[in-house]
């Protein structure tokens, strides 16, 4: 058996969703606003929805130009602020690293090589080294204070650059996700706009990783231009985390209220539009659902038989009947470990594209389904292990308003 289960690899740190925005979307006005380096840093702690407590590095201008690690209590986190101001005098300290977009980080790493701090994704290597030294310049002065809580929102600032950019704050005081440069603030509060409308989509999401195990999220606008990066995570799972909890807070900010089942259906055929799996043979992911009874509780593969077996049945390229063949269930993470790392396809660009595409599926599917399961059934093996030509793999979970929705795709293992 080939590809049997795609084998895995939340420290999410958001607040509780807030009362939204006017209906023009334009954020809050910032006034006269500061150049970055106009007045002293500021580290900012805060209390993550895990409970842990974390820190932010901010500029003059309020822009965040770096984020801690998660600790475990509020005197460990200010600790790690005194090693970040240590070590960030130290140009040696820090490591401007690429993205696999083509965009650059830094991380600040102390003398025994754990990173104590990280900062967004950035255009350019130019401006993550830009952006390094303005953290060497205000960390030593840096004064320390809780987060402002309060209300999720928008706001604008000009960076050192001159240009105008927006960030997000959720309501425990975190930036959430921060702009791209805008020439004028006009510019920027129709950025605002842009993530408002752009945001609620689930895949208008990417995630995209970096080195050293680290992923980070942004948001695309309908003409492929990015509006908005999230901070850079530990993983891929938690960046999908970070992704989920800012789409909701946007579609709170919009009004837009909870996801409906049609809303899920147009994201999820959208990610899965021109998607293949690629095995022996390339099969498209195609939309699944099945409305489920109040007394339906976990799922499990009798409900998948059940409930789904008619676009196993009706497919005349895959094993069938579904109420016959074997079966056996993967996890949830174990799918999207599989996805985690695409530099296997490096060289090989329409593998690499394809790669991508499946992270922005498992998004999709994690933004709006739960208890989220993986089940294949072909025509050889035992139970709890499939074999067989035309292999179904459906991957499902339960909408908001519990019903069973997913995508199914097929298999060739020989």
């Amino acid at each position: 058996m080939k590809n049997a289960l795609r084998s895995i690899g939340f420290a999410l740190v958001l607040g509780t969703l807030l009362p939204a925005l006017p209906a023009c979307g334009g954020g809050a006005d910032t006034g006269d606003e500061q150049d970055q380096t106009a007045s002293a840093g500021r580290f900012e702690t805060f209390v993550g929805e895990d409970g842990q407590h974390y820190f932010q590095l901010l500029a003059g201008n309020g822009e965040r130009v770096l984020r801690s690690e998660a600790y475990k209590t509020l005197a460990s986190a200010k600790k790690g602020i005194a090693s970040v101001k240590k070590n960030g005098q130290l140009e040696s300290s820090f490591e401007v690293l690429e993205a696999e977009s083509g965009e650059s980080y830094f991380n600040l790493v102390a003398s025994n090589g754990q990173i104590i701090g990280t900062s967004e994704t950035y255009a350019s290597k130019s401006n993550a080294s830009r952006a390094v030294k303005t953290v060497m310049k205000i960390v030593t002065n840096a004064t320390d204070a809780s987060a402002q809580t309060g209300t999720a929102s928008f706001e604008t600032f000009k960076g050192q650059d001159g240009q105008a950019y927006f960030r997000l704050s959720a309501k425990n005081g975190e930036i959430v996700l921060q702009s791209e440069g805008y020439s004028s603030t006009s510019g920027a509060k129709k950025g605002i706009e842009s993530v408002q409308k752009s945001g609620v989509d689930a895949s208008n999401y990417q995630v995209l990783e970096g080195q050293n195990g680290q992923y980070y999220f942004r948001i695309v606008a309908s003409n492929g231009q990015v509006i908005g990066r999230g901070e850079m995570y530990a993983s891929q799972s938690n960046a999908t985390r970070g992704a989920d909890t800012v789409r909701k807070i946007i579609r709170d900010l919009a009004g837009a209220g909870p996801v409906s089942d049609a809303e899920i259906k147009a994201e999820i055929e959208k990610a899965a539009d021109g998607l293949t799996y690629m095995s022996e043979s390339d099969y498209p992911f195609t939309f699944v659902k099945a409305d489920l009874g109040s007394g339906d509780k976990d799922i499990n593969e009798a409900m998948v038989r059940e409930k789904l077996a008619s676009y196993v049945d009706s497919d005349p390229d895959t094993d069938k009947p579904l109420s016959d063949l074997f079966a056996m269930t993967g996890t949830w993470e174990e799918w999207q470990a599989s996805d985690a790392d695409c530099s296997d396809a490096d060289n090989d660009a329409d593998a690499k594209a394809m790669c991508l595409k499946l992270r922005n599926l498992d998004t999709v599917l994690g933004a709006n389904l739960t208890g989220i399961k993986v089940f294949y059934f072909g025509s050889n093996g035992e139970p709890g292990h499939v074999d067989g030509v035309a292999v179904s793999i459906l991957v499902v979970g339960r909408t908001p308003s519990g019903n069973l929705a997913g995508v199914r795709t097929i298999a060739i293992w020989t």
